[in-house]
């Protein structure tokens, strides 16, 4: 079906114009002048079947209707090339893929906001599905384990049991929310293929592309499970951060139907999407000859290890960061959150987002004095309270930031990481009085609403007794955190 034509201009009717060709484990792509064009290898693999002239061309046109949801200016149509159904689309420069940034260290401030609205959006759009999580979970670990087995000169036998096992465990603990879930409309046909090299930010703006067209089954899935493929491939592409600013903004965003319970699947998720690169990664070095493919080899390993380490979870920890308004209480906690606990880090919960969440307003919202008595006070640290708690029943850890001026407040909190069995570090932030007011001052657009008049009245506070690890905060962000590494008296556990 490729022939050497298929690399000429006129083709694809631009006569004398260079053709650029991408090979996939399962397509080829021609880009010329302002076109894409994709046709589908012919090929059979255990989860894909386009052996024959008319699957691939149902597949094209399940594709360009499926993507069609998501970025419709880019696919175009399906045509006839030489005898193959082609898929015409709007090429875009490789500099649009978020992959592409990625590799570039070109992920600018706010793009993971946007990333988490991007799957939020695709998910409450996305069709609801009548079938198990736990079965659907369950298949895909016997086809891993299946797929290991089958390829022992690139996955160790003794490996390959041990991740049976812990798979298997995982699943077991898992099986009954897994199953109460998808009865809450969780599972749905999703985009199923959520990576970096299938986002395009243009403008500004991440978009998908390039969505499972070739089966119903694989994008028929838990929404956790669509997202994870992004959380795992930016963590292994070493954004850290981003990767749990958009696994926090998604949890947000998504309060009507994730109570935090889900965390809990979070891991067998991301073992799972790990394991499917695995397997792809193994079949791309199959075929090519040995001597070709060491590089593949040792990705699909890597991908092998990552699937284990997921797997292996940590047990959950409450950091609490406290301090007055100005002391930079959030930034350090949004900072500090991706090195807490299992991948892709701790649950941020924050005390200002929480108050506005019980007033029912917009984040950046200004509240009236009444909001900050005594009363509202209380209702907002229960709130904060009660969500760390969710997470931590989840076995997930957890980021707690709020003033913890009253010294109740800070026992309440310590009583909930021991009733949680979980680790325990409070911190208080210390900052001179002018610093605090300079910081409050150059505020824009936050969800607090302190002013240097809020700062004056909490300087007067008697604190109580306050055992918390004290933390230097007058200096530079980098500079508190490099004081807060070297205090908290605790191994910080995210894995590598």
């Amino acid at each position: 079906m490729f022939t050497s034509a298929f690399l000429k201009g006129e083709t694809w009717g631009f006569p004398g114009e260079a053709v650029e060709h991408i090979e996939t484990h399962a397509a080829h792509v021609f880009l010329v002048s302002d076109r894409a064009f994709k046709i589908k290898k012919d090929v059979l693999l255990p989860y894909l079947d386009f052996s024959s002239l008319g699957r691939r061309r149902e597949a094209l046109q399940a594709e360009l209707e499926i993507n069609r949801l998501f970025t419709p200016d880019i696919y175009l149509r399906v045509d006839e090339v030489l005898g193959e159904p082609v898929l015409a689309m709007r090429r875009f420069a490789a500099s649009a893929l978020l992959a592409w940034r990625l590799a570039h260290d070109e992920i600018e401030p706010g793009l993971a906001g946007k990333l988490a609205a991007m799957a939020a959006t695709s998910h409450l759009r996305a069709p609801r599905r009548d079938e198990k999580g736990a079965d659907i979970m369950s298949g895909l670990g016997a086809q891993l384990s299946e797929a290991f087995i089958d390829s022992p000169d690139i996955f160790r036998p003794a490996d390959t049991l041990e991740f049976h096992a812990l798979y298997e465990s995982a699943l077991g603990f898992r099986r009954h929310l897994l199953t109460e879930r998808s009865e809450r409309g969780l599972v749905r046909r999703c985009h199923g293929d959520m990576h970096c090299g299938n986002i395009i930010v243009e403008q500004g703006e991440p978009r998908l592309f390039d969505a499972i067209e070739f089966s119903e089954k694989i994008a028929t899935i838990d929404v956790l499970y669509d997202i994870a493929f992004l959380l795992m491939d930016l963590w292994s592409n070493g954004e850290r951060a981003v990767a749990n600013a958009v696994l926090n903004r998604y949890l947000d965003l998504r309060r009507a139907e994730e109570d935090l319970s889900g965390l809990a699947t979070l891991p067998l998720f991301l073992a799972t999407r790990a394991g499917v690169r695995a397997l792809v990664t193994a079949d791309l070095a199959h075929e090519l000859a040995l001597k070709n493919s060491m590089k593949e080899r040792g990705q699909a390993l890597d991908w092998f290890r990552a699937t284990i380490d997921y797997l292996k979870v940590p047990p959950p920890m409450l950091l609490c960061i406290g301090g007055l308004s100005g002391t930079g209480k959030s930034t350090v906690a949004a900072s500090i959150a991706p090195d807490v606990g299992a991948a892709p880090g701790a649950v941020h919960v924050r005390s200002d987002i929480e108050r506005k969440v019980l007033a029912g307003v917009a984040e950046t919202a200004r509240l009236p004095p009444e909001s900050y008595n005594r009363q509202a006070s209380f209702e907002v640290y229960a709130a904060c309270l009660a969500r760390a708690e969710r997470a931590l029943a989840a076995g997930h850890s957890v980021v707690l930031d709020a003033v913890f001026a009253d010294e109740s407040e800070r026992t309440a909190a310590a009583e909930l990481a021991r009733r949680s069995k979980a680790q325990f570090a409070g911190v208080w932030l210390d900052a001179p009085p002018e610093t605090l007011k300079a910081r409050i001052a150059a505020r824009r657009d936050d969800a607090s609403d302190a002013t240097a008049e809020v700062v004056g009245k909490q300087l007067g506070y008697d604190l109580g007794r306050l055992d918390w690890q004290r933390v230097d905060a007058g200096g530079t962000i980098d500079e508190t955190l490099k004081h807060l590494r070297r205090t908290v008296p605790f191994r910080l556990s995210a894995p590598s």
